[in-house]
């Protein structure tokens, strides 16, 4: 079986005992995921009820599921962190956990700590939260992972795969320890955990690992057959984590990396919207070229969603095909969860949603997440309830995407457009809650998006919200490849005669 697999991947698939994988941006982790499985049943003959595949997002599970299908793997179990706590939860106690929702959980952290900015990053107040709900005989997400610790456990002595380890909280971290007979393989990126705002904690989560399994083995995945080999050069600078830095290389050795140094908003505009029309080919069909690129595959991305307002709208004017996934996602999920209110109980979930004028992509979000399911009603409900606004992001493939670089994680595209590459946009500094290290890998993430090429602008002077930025160029871009664009001369206006 290894006749289509790299050595790295080689040796991921035939080591033995608890692994961390370190997996580079389009590197084949979840070809190598697939392989390891594979090598599993085939050659160490573990029964497929003794493997496990979790991840923290359900669309990254449904994702995950729809590959074991088309590898002839379906019957291995999929599932998320939540899922999982949901099954164990309802085995031991013969029925499903009453689950509240986001809206009645903001109510209840209102009224128990009126005036507090996320008072769950207090440990203190944490506590007192759970007691509350364990009182009123309630669950939120959270407390169904520490719920768990009170039931018998499955899989001790079998596999669980991790994919995105990269993404684990302290509070799935805890989960985890439920299971400590069990052989753990962890996929992922620690370059691209970007959820210090999720409870994500890069230090705490490998000193958890140091002590959770000590003959932890660490190999890496660092050949990239997405990304060219000039866009990882310039994306090396950016990947800081608490495990010793891997060097990660690219098949395409074509590529570029420019970034462009403009006067004002106006000039951004203009420049922008020549050269994206460039690489389209033109608009028209007239204009169109052999070697003209789909709209689907030019990303615009942004520290915060602000920055890209006018070039939004200046596009748009020009009659650029322009969609806003971030936007599309966050009205699904509203209407999803309008659904979700209106119905006494879960039956028929699945034909009412259907009912409703979602786009293609939701109509089949909604069907694998019925599939990954197993078709349960009452799981397919608690799924649903724990959607996040990430899951229903669907790059459009029928205009230029504008996305943070936050929702951008887990997509690719031939060219990357970064707007604002200003001092104090990136590494932000406007807003006081953030970390250094996670705007480098925020950059990171943002660079090795590209399959072809990476593009960044940045002006003299910037107004975003209520801040004037003058510092220009952001520290982050010295060393990378600028041409200063000089402003167009206004034409003269024609004197009249009389």
């Amino acid at each position: 079986m290894f006749e289509r697999y790299t050595e790295e991947q080689k040796k991921i698939i035939s080591e033995k005992g608890d692994l961390l994988v370190i997996a580079g941006p389009g590197t084949g982790k979840t070809y190598t995921l697939l392989g390891k499985i594979k090598y599993l049943l085939e050659y160490q003959e573990v029964s497929p009820e003794k493997i496990l595949v979790l991840t923290y997002a359900v669309k990254t599970s449904q994702e995950l599921k729809e590959k074991l299908k088309i590898a002839n793997l379906n019957f291995i179990k999929v599932d998320t962190f939540h899922g999982l706590a949901y099954d164990l939860w309802r085995e031991y106690h013969g029925k499903s956990p009453l689950i509240i929702s986001e809206e009645e959980k903001k109510k209840i952290l209102k009224s128990l700590f009126p005036g507090q900015k996320q008072p769950l990053k207090n440990f203190k107040n944490r506590f007192i939260y759970f007691e509350y709900l364990k009182k009123k005989g309630v669950l939120d997400f959270d407390l169904l992972l520490y719920e768990i610790k009170k039931v018998p456990k499955r899989f001790e002595e079998g596999f669980i795969i991790v994919d995105e380890f990269q993404d684990l909280s302290y509070d799935l971290l805890n989960f985890l320890t439920n299971f400590k007979k069990t052989i753990f393989i962890f996929f992922g990126d620690p370059y691209q955990s970007i959820y210090s705002f999720k409870g994500v904690d890069l230090n705490y989560l490998k000193n958890f690992l140091d002590n959770f399994k000590p003959n932890l083995k660490k190999l890496t995945l660092s050949l990239s057959f997405r990304c060219p080999e000039i866009v990882l050069h310039y994306a090396e600078k950016f990947k800081v984590s608490p495990w010793a830095e891997v060097s990660f290389r690219g098949v395409q050795k074509n590529g570029v990396v420019e970034g462009f140094l403009l006067e004002n908003v106006r000039e951004e505009n203009n420049f922008l919207s020549k050269l994206i029309r460039e690489l389209l080919g033109g608009l028209s069909l007239e204009e169109a070229k052999q070697t003209s690129t789909s709209p689907s595959q030019i990303f615009v991305l942004s520290r915060i969603r602000e920055v890209f307002k006018l070039l939004r709208e200046h596009l748009l004017s020009e009659g650029f095909p322009v969609k806003f996934p971030e936007e599309e996602a966050s009205k699904h999920l509203n209407q999803i969860q309008a659904v979700l209110k209106e119905l006494s109980n879960f039956k028929n979930l699945k034909k009412v949603l259907l009912e409703k004028s979602f786009s293609l992509e939701i109509e089949n979000f909604i069907k694998n997440v019925w599939y990954l399911s197993g078709e349960e009603e009452e799981k397919f409900w608690f799924y649903l309830k724990n959607l996040d606004t990430f899951d229903l992001i669907f790059p459009e493939s029928e205009g230029i995407n504008f996305l943070s670089i936050h929702s951008a994680k887990g997509l690719e595209a031939d060219y990357i457009f970064l707007v604002g590459a200003e001092e104090e946009l990136i590494p932000l500094k406007i807003f006081k809650d953030t970390f250094e290290e996670e705007e480098k890998r925020l950059l990171y993430v943002a660079l090795t998006r590209a399959r072809k090429g990476f593009f960044f602008t940045a002006l003299k002077e910037r107004k975003v919200l209520n801040f004037t930025l003058k510092k220009g160029l952001s520290s982050y871009f010295k060393n990378f490849p600028i041409k200063v664009i000089a402003p167009k001369p206004k034409k003269p206006k024609q004197v009249s005669l009389f």
